[in-house]
């Protein structure tokens, strides 16, 4: 019986605070307290002026031939708004239907003539890394490929004619700082 009283006390004094105003919840809202947008940097990377690569350019032992081309990071007055680390791949294979011209060493240079990647064409593939800083004006970065025929008269003689032919082929890829 006690417990019983005890129990029906409690409820009573909180149902008897509510009632009162003691134990009420009272809430508010407050409209447009705080708004925006978010909207995506613009992150450009687009082949620049030069590409002067050209197909089927002869050469014999103890020629070099060259060939640049750039990279820039705006299109028309859009500059990127992002710092860019380039990854450059130089693809070194045979031509289409052909056998390489092993004799043949490729290097890439920067416009400052500093060689940024060399090989063979054994190798595959050469790559290198370069990158745009955050700037406020457009950047382009020119690229020169040199390929050398270093002479061997016993070896020249190997790789004459229709038969052989190396192709080389330029991919970039830009990663947001």
């Amino acid at each position: 019986m006690k417990k019983t009283l005890t129990v029906i006390s409690l409820v009573m004094v909180i149902v008897i605070s509510i009632a009162a105003g003691t134990l009420a919840m009272y809430t508010t809202t407050i409209e447009g307290l705080a708004a925006g947008s978010v909207t995506a940097k613009e992150f450009i990377l687009t082949k620049g002026g030069t590409d002067t690569f050209q197909t089927n350019v002869k050469i014999a032992p103890s020629e070099t031939v060259q060939w640049s081309f750039s990279v820039k990071n705006f299109n028309e007055d859009v500059v990127s708004e992002t710092a860019m680390d380039l990854d450059v791949a130089v693809e070194l294979k045979a031509a289409e239907g052909k056998s390489a011209i092993l004799p043949l060493t490729v290097g890439v240079y920067d416009e400052g003539n500093e060689l940024l990647a060399s090989g063979e064409i054994e190798d595959g593939i050469l790559t290198f890394k370069d990158s745009f800083p955050l700037s406020e004006t457009g950047q382009t970065h020119t690229y020169t490929v040199k390929v050398n025929w270093p002479s061997d008269d016993a070896v020249d003689i190997n790789y004459a004619g229709a038969d052989y032919g190396t192709a080389l082929k330029v991919s970039v890829t830009g990663t947001q700082k």
